[in-house]
Parts: C-alpha cells; structure tokens; sequence
C-alpha cells in the first residue's frame, strides 16, 4: 500500500505515465495506463487521483489495491492540476 507512495510521488513530479494493475472493490482486476496527478490521504486510506487512459477520464484508485505499478517510460504533458478543485 504505501510501498507506492513515493514512487506515485516521483511520478507525479516527472510526469510519468504508469502502468497500473488494479483490483476493483468488487473483486475485479484490470490494467491501466494512468497520468497521476495527486495523492491524498483520507479515512485511513491513500487515494491517488490520476487520469485513466482507459476510460479517458480523471479517476481514483486506493493504494491498497493496487497490485502492481510500473513506469512506461512515456512522459504526459505538465498540467494544472489542482486538488482542491477536484473536490469541487
């Protein structure tokens, strides 16, 4: 779980695409390329906000289940990003 955080934090700051295998709260396991944005820690829980790839749109994944994560060796373009707004 927070194995991940300083790799995410890396990430973040270089604008690294990751690959993400994930496992859903229903039990299900799919596999993303992910831009991360930020991290957030809430209810116990690391949440890591980023935009998916796969579904084209900003999501949120809970460290604790992720099963693996990996750099693609791609950069995506710097952004504004801004957590609170997200919030909004």
């Amino acid at each position: 779980m927070t194995k991940h955080l300083t790799f995410i934090q890396e990430s973040i700051s270089n604008f690294e695409v990751l690959l993400l295998k994930y496992k859903s709260g229903s039990g299900i396991f799919s596999e993303r390329d992910i831009e991360p944005l930020a991290l957030y820690f809430c209810q116990n829980n690391w949440t890591l906000v980023a935009f998916c790839r796969l579904r084209n749109e900003r999501r949120e994944f809970l460290l604790n289940r992720i099963q693996s994560i990996e750099k693609k060796e791609v950069n995506f373009a710097p952004n504004q990003f801004n957590l609170t707004d997200h919030f909004l």
